[in-house]
């Protein structure tokens, strides 16, 4: 009965959570039955509760049901906060919702270009910074297209010139700028400031603009502390670039201690003395003339500079300014030693590059190391990104450019070839392909010809370097030709095709040439008309288009008549029409030349002329004239080579010319046609002989010979060899015959291997026999024999003699046996 009772209660009372809170809930009722005051006051809680309940709800409804679109107002909000992702995701939700009216869409647009913006200035690679400009400057375009919001027109402005700007287009930049300050209703100080920077970094900089911009900002109240002492500073800058030195220290005086530290007092007097004396060893005429205070500022200088620690700020200035002035004091090693410091603490910064310079300036300028120079060059070109995104106030993109085109035409004028084409190569980035395709053409243009030069001096292994010279000029020719297509539309066209030509033409690209030619007839219709015809008339006589050739030349003759290049076409025409036996029109041209008004005996076409009139003449077999002709050449000095063959002309004229009175002295039946034969023979031969003799000492005498001076040589001694013996004949002297011997076996001495030597071997055994010693006769001619055997089965006899090798064994067995 017990145990009944109790399960009963147990099922009765409520368990776990639930029953403490009915426990409560019991307990509550219990405590407000208790009286009707407490009664009340539960029923007043329970209300309260209810209301705040109901209210929550209805709140939330109200959220729920709103319009959640932000406006534009909200997104310039978070971007003036410098919350740029929130500012960039409004605008997206404001655009996303459709509900932007299309008049409106300036202002989105200008949000994200100025978020843009304000992100490109964080970054720190300047090909980064230079392409979120670049972006920043699209968007802000076509905000300004669509309408600015009325209350940023002046910063929408402001921002796009300076995206513009950094971006690299300049020109459109500074437009933008100077176009914002038409607007009277605003503070422009930062503007100007911005327009000072851009025209001081401008290629080229305008550094009067700059000065105006700064002065201006100046006159502003609002420029203080910080950013005036700069803008004092920049003023400095701008005024030692103008050269208005004392105005630069009468500045740097007038600001308030309180602006500016001692190092940068220190820094800006150090650049003004710098600058000055820079400028003046660069511009003086006498080099003996010493500016003595400038160098004691500048010793002063280096005083002051070597204060600033590595650790202070702007020490990397203060160093590189140091690094100048020491080498601007002669102190060259220790110049060399501080710039290595400055690029070694500060590397790629502008400090950093700017020392790579200077320091590879010293080596090149001053040591003469070009290989250190060079590695100097191509440390510090190798950092520069885009020229259009450098900036740097201690070398400016137009300082560098033309320190790294100075070092080039250095190269090029002391010959270093193979410098200037590695620093060529290297400068494409900052010059751009187009400048670079120029200099590298400039660079075998003159390697080329030098080369040539060279190989004409008579250099060691001349043919070679002649080769070389002439490919080294067709490349050049080739690099001319593309810097033209990339210059088609401006002025620089025809002249980059004239020189291609001109290249091609050296390095005997003949068709090359003439393509360019006819390319730069058809495109200059005044400019060097008579020489490009001139020109191309002797290319296609090199390429044996002789009718071409003729034509080209006659039109310059005819249409130019005036024209200097008139005298070298009747030249080169009279050769095409004397190698093609066109005697008469030839002599015709040489003779206009001879006679014209415009040259004088002095000048080289004149003379060159006389001596092609003789030469024709000796072609024409007119010795008497070609005599006259080719003596006065010599007279006149008409230059070593060519009056070395004028001399042998006349010998072979003299020599040729004794050939009809020797045949008519055989015939001669009197004795007084005996007498008188024999006078002129002798006469004609003997001066022969003399001029023989002249062009043999002066071929001896020349430090260098060529294959014609060799083959001269060869032939004054056959040829004198042939002339005393035709004298020992005339005179019927032994003597003459003992000096032809003499003559002949000076050629079978010097050109033991050669097949012509076979020819020296018989007239030596000819004479022999004239001095009735056939002995000696059959062993020259069995010397003759012994060598035909030893000479290469290759060798070419037709080149020099009359027979082949047969015929050569078949006569010389013959003469044996005489």
């Amino acid at each position: 009965m017990a145990d009944e009772t109790s399960t009963n209660a147990n099922e009765t009372k409520p368990a776990g959570l639930i029953g403490k809170l009915m426990g409560y809930v019991h307990g509550i009722r219990d405590w407000a039955a208790v009286s009707l005051l407490r009664q009340i006051l539960l029923g007043a809680g329970f209300l309260g509760v209810l209301l705040a309940t109901i209210g929550t709800w209805l709140y939330l409804a109200a959220l729920t049901v709103s319009d959640s679109s932000p406006t534009i107002a909200d997104a310039l909000e978070a971007y003036d906060k410098g919350e740029l992702q929130e500012a960039r995701l409004l605008v997206v939700e404001l655009t996303d919702s459709g509900e932007i009216d299309p008049a409106d869409y300036g202002g989105p647009l200008f949000v994200l270009g100025a978020v843009k913006a304000a992100e490109a200035e964080q970054q720190w690679s300047s090909l980064q910074r230079q392409s979120q400009y670049l972006i920043a400057s699209k968007y802000l375009q076509e905000a300004k297209s669509a309408g600015f919001p009325k209350t940023r027109i002046q910063e929408g402005n402001y921002l796009l010139g300076r995206s513009l700007l950094e971006s690299g287009d300049a020109t459109a930049g500074l437009r933008v700028l100077e176009e914002a300050l038409q607007d009277d209703s605003a503070d422009h100080t930062d503007l100007h400031l911005t327009l000072a920077a851009a025209y001081s970094l401008s290629d080229p900089p305008q550094f009067e603009a700059a000065l105006k911009h700064i002065d201006t900002a100046l006159e502003s109240n609002d420029l203080q502390g910080e950013k005036r002492s700069k803008t004092l500073l920049d003023r400095i800058d701008t005024l030692c670039q103008l050269g208005r030195y004392n105005e630069a220290r009468a500045t740097l005086q007038a600001i308030p201690a309180e602006l500016l530290t001692d190092n940068q007092i220190a820094m800006a007097s150090a650049h003004t003395c710098i600058a000055e004396l820079q400028r003046f060893l660069a511009s003086r005429i006498d080099p003996n003339q010493e500016p003595t205070q400038l160098y004691a500022a500048v010793k002063d200088s280096i005083t002051k500079l070597e204060r600033i620690s590595p650790a202070e700020d702007n020490a990397e200035e203060a160093m590189y300014l140091a690094g100048v002035a020491y080498g601007l004091n002669g102190e060259t090693n220790r110049a060399i030693r501080q710039f290595e410091r400055v690029r070694k603490l500060f590397s790629a910064s502008p400090a950093g590059i700017a020392a790579s310079v200077a320091e590879g300036d010293i080596y090149r300028q001053q040591k003469r190391d070009d290989n250190q120079a060079l590695t100097a060059y191509r440390r510090c070109l190798s950092v520069l990104d885009s020229p259009r995104a450098y900036r740097n106030e201690y070398m400016p993109l137009h300082e560098l450019r033309q320190r790294m085109m100075a070092a080039h035409a250095d190269f090029l004028a002391r010959d270093q070839y193979e410098s200037a084409k590695t620093l060529g190569e290297q400068l494409g980035s900052l010059l751009g392909k187009t400048k670079q395709l120029e200099l590298e053409a400039d660079t075998y243009n003159q390697w080329g010809r030098y080369l040539v030069d060279e190989a004409a001096r008579g250099v060691v292994d001349a043919k070679k370097v002649q080769r070389e010279g002439r490919r080294k000029l067709r490349e050049a020719g080739v690099d001319y030709e593309q810097y033209a297509r990339r210059v088609f539309a401006t002025p620089e066209y025809t002249e980059a095709v004239w020189k291609s030509a001109e290249c091609y033409q050296l390095g005997q690209s003949y068709s090359s040439a003439i393509r360019m030619l006819n390319e730069y007839l058809k495109n200059e219709p005044v400019k060097r008309n008579a020489l490009a015809l001139l020109r191309l008339g002797q290319a296609h006589l090199s390429l044996g288009e002789v009718d071409e050739g003729v034509f080209a030349l006659e039109e310059c003759i005819e249409l130019h008549p005036q024209d200097a290049a008139v005298f070298r076409a009747r030249l080169d025409c009279a050769k095409a029409f004397g190698d093609h036996e066109r005697i008469r029109e030839a002599e015709q041209l040489l003779l206009s030349n001879l006679h014209s008004s415009g040259l004088t005996p002095e000048s080289a076409e004149w003379r060159e002329s006389l001596f092609e009139l003789g030469h024709l003449l000796y072609d024409a077999e007119r010795y008497d004239e070609a005599v006259d002709r080719l003596g006065e050449a010599v007279e006149r000095k008409i230059g070593g080579n060519k009056s070395r063959l004028a001399n042998y002309l006349i010998a072979e004229s003299y020599r040729r010319a004794a050939e009809k009175p020797l045949q008519d002295l055989e015939q001669a039946k009197t004795a007084n046609e005996r007498e008188s034969g024999t006078r002129e023979v002798q006469h004609l031969l003997n001066k022969a002989l003399h001029h023989y003799e002249q062009v043999r000492v002066d071929i001896a005498n020349s430090v260098s010979t060529t294959p014609l001076d060799r083959a001269m040589l060869r032939n004054c001694y056959m040829f004198k060899g042939s002339a005393l013996f035709a004298l020992g004949r005339v005179e019927h002297s032994p003597e003459r015959f003992k000096q032809a011997i003499d003559e002949y076996s000076n050629v079978s001495t010097l050109y033991q291997n050669e097949p012509f030597v076979l020819e020296t071997f018989v007239q030596i055994a000819n004479c022999w026999r004239r001095l009735n010693d056939p002995v000696k006769a059959r062993l020259n001619v069995g010397q003759a024999l012994e060598l035909l055997q030893q000479l290469p089965e290759d060798a070419d006899f037709s080149q020099t003699t009359n027979f082949n090798r047969s015929q050569w064994k078949l006569m010389l067995e013959q003469m044996l046996e005489w």
